[in-house]
C-alpha cells in the first residue's frame, strides 16, 4: 500500500474542527435511551454528510450498514414516491404486488423457498426464533432450547434481546424468555458440551458485526450446520447486518459454504427504509400456519418497493465484485494504521464490515470516535475495545483514501502522537 495513503497528521488534509451543530432540543423531547445531545445531520450525498452547520463528514457508518448505497443515491427517491402515489399502505389481510415481486426475487436471489416480511432485524430474529421453537415442536423434538453464542448481537425486542449475549442489554429487562444458553463463538470443542438434544434451534452471525466485525471460522460454521442437522434442529443465521452484500456477497454464508434453515436480512434491504425478510426452506415452512404470527407493517409495499431497488443494485453485473475490490483497499489500509499505531492491537472484519481493536489501557473507543468526528470523519464502536468501519458500498478508492488519512490523524490526535 503506498505511504501516501498514510500521511503524518500534519500533512493529513481534514475537515475544519469547529464545533459541530448539536440538537440540544433532543434532551427535553427524547427519551433518554440515547447520549443526548447528538450531532444533528441534514442532508447527504454518497459517502457525505452535512450537520445542521454545514459541517461536512465522510461517513463511515452508513447509517450502522442500513446506507448501502450512500446517503441520496440517484433512484431510490423516485421510486419510494412513485409507489406512494399509488398505494402507500394495505395491512397483512391483502397482497401487494411490490410485495409479492419481492419475495420471488429475494427467492431467485437466495435460494430459500419461502419469506416472511416484518419491519427490522430484530422483529426478523424474534420471527426465526418463534418459528424455530413452531417446527421443533410439530417434528416432535424433544427440547424447546436455544443456543446463542457470546458476543452476539440479535436485537432489543424479548426473543431477541434473549438470545442477545451483552449482560448490560439483558439485565434491566430480566427475566427474559428461558430456554436460552450461550456457548463460546469460533469454539467447535465447545459445541459437544451445549449443543444435544434440548436445544431445537441455534442462532449465529457468520460476523459479530455489534461486537467489532469479529469474523466466524469455516471450520466453526460448518460444524454447527452439521451437528444441527445430525440432530434435527433449525439453524438460524443473522444476516441483518452482514446481508445484502456488505461481506462482497449477497449473503455472507456463502463465503463459509454454508445454508441455514432460516435466514433474516433487514438493514441495506430497504435501503434506509424499515423493512426485513425471514427467508426459510420449505421444510420450515410447512411447519407454520395462520394466525401464528403476523406483522400489520410488513410487507409495506412502499417498503417493498424500496428494498426490490436496492436488491436490484446489488444484483447488477459486477456490483459485488466491486465491493469486494474497493473491501481489499480499506483492509489494506486499516492494516497499516494497525502496524503504524501502537493504539491498534487489530483490523479485522470481512468485505466492508471491518474494525479496528484498540489495545487496553491506550485509547478509548469513545474518545476514537470522537477524534474522528473531530477530524470528519463518522464511526462507530463495536464491542468493548472496538470501532467500526462501515462505508456505504458503492464508496469510491478516494473516499477509502480520505477516510483513511482522516481515521490516520485521529488516532494520532487521540494517542498524542505516540507511534509504533
Amino acid at each position: 500500500m503506498p505511504d501516501t495513503m498514510l500521511a503524518t497528521p500534519s500533512t493529513t488534509p481534514v475537515a475544519e474542527t469547529e464545533t459541530p451543530a448539536v440538537a440540544h432540543d433532543e434532551v427535553g423531547l427524547l427519551a433518554p435511551l440515547y447520549p443526548l445531545p447528538r450531532i444533528e445531520l441534514v442532508e447527504g450525498q454518497g459517502a457525505r454528510v452535512r450537520d445542521a452547520g454545514g459541517k461536512e463528514y465522510v461517513d463511515f457508518t452508513s447509517g450502522i450498514a442500513v446506507n448501502a448505497f450512500g446517503h441520496a443515491p440517484r433512484g431510490l427517491a423516485e421510486t419510494v414516491a412513485a409507489q406512494m402515489a399509488r398505494l402507500g399502505h394495505c395491512s397483512n389481510l391483502f397482497a401487494n404486488t411490490p410485495a409479492l415481486a419481492l419475495a420471488k426475487e429475494l427467492v431467485d436471489a437466495t435460494g430459500y423457498d419461502r419469506v416472511f416480511f416484518c419491519n427490522s432485524g430484530t422483529e426478523g430474529l424474534d420471527a426465526a426464533l418463534k418459528f424455530g421453537r413452531a417446527r421443533g415442536k410439530a417434528l416432535g423434538l424433544p427440547g424447546r432450547g436455544i443456543l446463542a453464542f457470546e458476543g452476539g448481537f440479535h436485537g432489543r425486542t424479548g426473543f431477541a434481546l434473549s438470545a442477545t449475549y451483552n449482560p448490560p442489554y439483558r439485565e434491566p429487562f430480566e427475566p427474559l424468555i428461558p430456554g436460552v444458553r450461550f456457548a463460546p463463538y469460533n469454539d467447535v470443542n465447545a459445541l459437544n458440551a451445549v449443543l444435544d438434544r434440548d436445544v431445537c434451534v441455534v442462532v449465529v452471525e457468520c460476523v459479530q458485526g455489534e461486537s467489532g466485525a469479529v469474523p466466524g471460522t469455516r471450520d466453526f460454521l460448518q460444524a454447527l450446520r452439521a451437528r444441527t442437522t445430525a440432530l434435527g434442529a433449525a439453524l438460524v443465521l443473522d444476516e441483518v447486518q452482514t446481508g445484502m452484500g456488505r461481506t462482497g456477497r449477497l449473503l455472507a454464508q456463502e463465503h463459509f459454504d454454508v445454508r441455514a434453515d432460516l435466514t433474516v436480512m433487514s438493514k441495506a434491504l430497504g435501503a434506509g427504509l424499515p423493512i426485513a425478510a425471514v427467508l426459510m426452506t420449505e421444510e420450515v415452512a410447512k411447519t407454520l400456519a395462520p394466525g401464528m404470527h403476523g406483522c400489520t407493517f410488513g410487507g409495506n409495499p412502499v417498503c417493498a418497493a424500496a428494498a426490490r431497488w436496492s436488491l436490484a443494485q446489488v444484483r447488477r453485473p459486477a456490483f459485488l465484485e466491486r465491493v469486494r475490490r474497493v473491501a481489499r483497499k480499506l483492509t489494506a489500509g486499516l492494516e497499516a494504521l494497525a502496524a503504524k499505531h501502537a493504539a491498534v492491537r487489530e483490523a479485522r472484519g470481512l468485505g466492508l464490515l471491518r474494525a479496528i481493536d484498540l489495545a487496553p489501557s491506550t485509547i478509548e473507543p469513545a474518545a476514537l470516535v470522537t477524534a474522528a468526528r473531530e477530524a470528519g470523519l463518522l464511526l462507530v464502536r463495536g464491542g468493548e475495545r472496538a470501532v467500526r468501519v462501515l462505508p456505504p458500498l458503492t464508496v469510491t478508492d478516494a473516499e477509502i483514501e480520505e477516510g483513511l488519512m482522516r481515521l490516520d490523524a485521529a488516532l494520532a490526535a487521540a494517542a498524542g502522537g505516540v507511534r509504533k
